[in-house]
């Protein structure tokens, strides 16, 4: 068993606290870009009521928007529910079959790409028929807004069963632990030689740069 591993001595699951870790980082994003869904929802829905109450304006881009806010909600709270469900497998407080979380992750991540290309164009078509004085102008430029941040922050982040990936906190740390490695390794340029062994397969004479004895 990997030294990444454990059996909970409970449940009888094997946690992997790694993944854990990575995917309670992910989860805390996840959960923000749900946020940022619901305020786009919002923003949609004032902006549209505005429109909808004008007779030369289309009735066309206000349901596009609409219906790509919401879309993006429920796409954010199905990839919430699906990484907090492998979360309890890698923590070990529960048995999750993870395959079965592959293809509903999947599918919404698409639908949130489309949403998130439909929903900010059709805010952009909605703030285009108002004018910058009037408040359905800026609440279809932060519904537009909120739906490219929901779509990259949390739509788009399919479900993998080998961990998340790309989540902030986890690059920066994977930045201090490469930059403290460099520090490890780093060499005095003072320093008069570098030593290096090699192994001749002929049983020659070691390679260039090692230090031997003269003739």
């Amino acid at each position: 068993m990997s030294s990444e591993q454990a059996v909970d001595e409970v449940t009888g699951v094997r946690r992997q606290p790694a993944v854990a870790a990575r995917t309670r980082a992910l989860l805390v994003q996840l959960a923000g870009a749900l946020l940022v869904s619901l305020i786009g929802l919002g923003c949609a829905l004032m902006s549209s009521h505005t429109l909808m109450r004008l007779e030369q304006t289309s009735r066309l881009w206000p349901m596009v928007a609409n219906l790509a806010s919401i879309l993006l909600v429920l796409v954010c709270l199905l990839q919430f529910h699906v990484w907090r469900q492998a979360q309890k497998e890698w923590t070990g407080a529960k048995d999750v079959s993870l395959m079965h979380l592959l293809t509903p992750s999947a599918s919404a991540r698409w639908v949130a790409v489309l949403c998130g290309l439909a929903g900010p164009w059709a805010c952009l078509q909605m703030a285009e028929q108002t004018a910058r004085q009037e408040q359905a102008h800026w609440w279809a430029l932060a519904c537009g807004v909120s739906a490219i941040l929901a779509t990259g922050f949390g739509g788009i982040h399919q479900f993998n069963p080998a961990g998340p990936r790309g989540v902030l906190p986890q690059r920066m740390d994977h930045a201090r632990r490469v930059i403290t490695a460099d520090e490890e390794r780093h060499v005095d340029p003072e320093a008069d030689t570098i030593v290096l062994r090699r192994e001749q397969p002929d049983g020659g004479a070691p390679g260039r740069g090692s230090s031997h004895p003269d003739c």
